[in-house]
């Protein structure tokens, strides 16, 4: 077996053995992050409540506590089956992670497509991409 190889059956296992050690504590307080809508029907309103982090994980409730209460019940039960299948387990994304650098790589046309829309809209190259990445990520969210 070749260094390289040791070296990655080294890291594989270690990997394994951090996953194993995650236990259904560890998952339940991570920090989920909900999608909560109300809706009407019959003349009577209820909140319908999603995990984005787990999808199909969703619950209807006439009352929030309830609600979220059975949410937190769906998502023991999803990790359970996440589990029993060898599934990996989606996690929320920490945003403390993030301080708001990307590198952004382009071909020249494009560059000069930005960097002509900036000018237009009066502001820098990097605003312009927030701008233009926002209005993509809310029509994300509305399809």
């Amino acid at each position: 077996m070749s260094k390289f190889e040791k070296i990655k059956l080294k890291i594989m296992n270690k990997m394994k053995k951090m996953k194993e050690s995650k236990d259904l504590k560890y998952y339940l307080n991570l920090p989920w992050t909900y999608t909560i809508e109300t809706e009407t029907h019959a003349g009577s309103s209820y909140y319908i409540i999603r995990v984005n982090e787990l999808p199909g994980i969703c619950t209807d409730s006439q009352s929030l506590d309830e609600g979220m209460q059975d949410i937190k019940e769906l998502i023991t039960c999803a990790i359970e089956i996440y589990k029993e299948k060898g599934e990996p387990i989606p996690e929320p994304i920490d945003k403390d992670h993030y301080k708001g650098k990307i590198l952004y790589r382009t071909d020249s046309e494009r560059h000069y497509l930005i960097a002509r829309t900036a000018k237009r809209m009066h502001k820098s190259i990097s605003k312009t991409l927030d701008a233009l990445i926002d209005r993509g990520l809310e029509n994300l969210r509305t399809t």
